[in-house]
C-alpha cells in the first residue's frame, strides 16, 4: 500500500491554478494596452495652396485638394488671426479649389499659415509661406 504524503498533496492543481492566473493575467493586459492605446487621430485634409504677397496683397488660393468648410479653417499674418479681414469671408466661404481669399496688410508681411481645425478641436497647419 501506498502512503501520501499531506505535503505532496495538490501540488499540480496549485500549479495549474497559478499558470491559468497567469495566462489571464497576460490577456487582461494585452487587452488593456491594445484599448488604451488607441490614438484618436484627426484627419488631415489633402490641400494644395499657392499664397502671393505683391505690395502688402496677400491673397491665398485653393490649387486643389480637399475642400475646406467655411469656418473650420483659420488664417494668420504674421502670427496674428486675420481670418475675419480676408474677402471673401472664411467663415461663411468654403475653400474650395479655386477659391480665391485676399487681404491687404498694413505693411508687407513676414509670413502667412493657413490652419484646419478638425472635428475634435485640433488645430492642423497646414501650410506656412516665408516672405523675405
Amino acid at each position: 500500500m501506498r502512503e501520501i504524503y499531506s505535503s505532496d498533496a495538490a501540488v499540480s492543481e496549485l500549479a495549474g491554478a497559478l499558470l491559468l492566473i497567469a495566462v489571464i493575467s497576460l490577456a487582461i493586459s494585452i487587452l488593456g494596452v491594445t484599448i488604451l492605446s488607441n490614438i484618436n487621430v484627426s484627419q488631415v485634409p489633402a490641400v494644395s495652396f499657392v499664397i502671393e504677397n505683391e505690395s502688402a496683397r496677400i491673397t491665398v488660393i485653393h490649387a486643389g485638394g480637399d475642400s475646406l468648410p467655411a469656418g473650420s479653417y483659420r488664417i494668420y499674418v504674421d502670427g496674428t488671426d486675420r481670418t475675419d479681414e480676408f474677402q471673401p469671408s472664411p467663415r461663411t466661404t468654403p475653400f474650395r479649389p479655386g477659391t480665391t481669399l485676399g487681404y491687404t496688410a498694413p505693411s508687407s508681411p513676414q509670413n502667412v499659415m493657413v490652419i484646419s481645425r478638425g472635428t475634435d478641436g485640433r488645430e492642423i497647419m497646414l501650410v506656412q509661406k516665408f516672405f523675405s
